[in-house]
């Protein structure tokens, strides 16, 4: 049997490094459909996805990144980071940021939201890594600040992020260990 979903399940990894092209418009309508048909517990539907293609906006997010975790105080951390040459987006032609307010199950939503973007994006041949660390750029007032150049309502915090492109790297799926799965017959 052919099942394009499960292919692209596990034929996915998370890439680190996007080639400098920009998606088409039609690859950006279907993963904001991808985004907007994500199932909201009770179906409040209240996130916004903050689409960046602008190269400058997606080098500011990055920079914040860093300044928030230097401003954290977590040395290691940062030097990790600063290791990799500050890249934590990795320069892709999308970002997607999912923002929420406060509320009961708005990190499942914005969990659920990201593995449609993922799932869409592995189907129509783009490569995709999902991203905690942004949270770090949208803390504290100058992460409002940011958030609000950007267009992201007042009240919507930072949940996660995807960084979309053609990769320019190859990776293999991770492994999986079928002993953590606990069957009950």
């Amino acid at each position: 049997m052919n099942y394009p979903v499960l292919e692209a399940i596990l034929s996915r990894s998370s890439i680190r490094a996007y080639k400098d092209t920009p998606l088409t418009e039609e690859q950006l309508t279907a993963l904001k459909k991808a985004a907007l048909a994500s199932p909201t517990a009770m179906n409040r539907q209240e996130q916004r996805f903050l689409f960046v293609t602008n190269k400058e906006a997606i080098e500011r997010i990055n920079a914040a990144v860093l300044e928030g975790v230097i401003a954290s105080g977590n040395e290691a951390f940062a030097e990790r980071i600063r290791s990799r040459g500050g890249r934590i987006l990795y320069s892709p032609p999308l970002f997607v940021g999912i923002f929420a307010a406060e509320g009961n199950y708005v990190g499942v939503d914005a969990g659920i939201a990201v593995e449609n973007l993922a799932l869409a994006a592995k189907e129509m041949g783009l490569d995709t890594v999902i991203l905690g660390m942004p949270a770090a750029a949208f803390a504290g007032e100058s992460g409002k600040q940011l958030a609000a150049s950007l267009g992201v309502p007042e009240g919507y915090d930072f949940r996660i992020g995807i960084s979309i492109g053609y990769k320019d790297t190859e990776k293999e799926p991770h492994e999986w260990d079928e002993s953590h799965i606990i069957e009950v017959k």
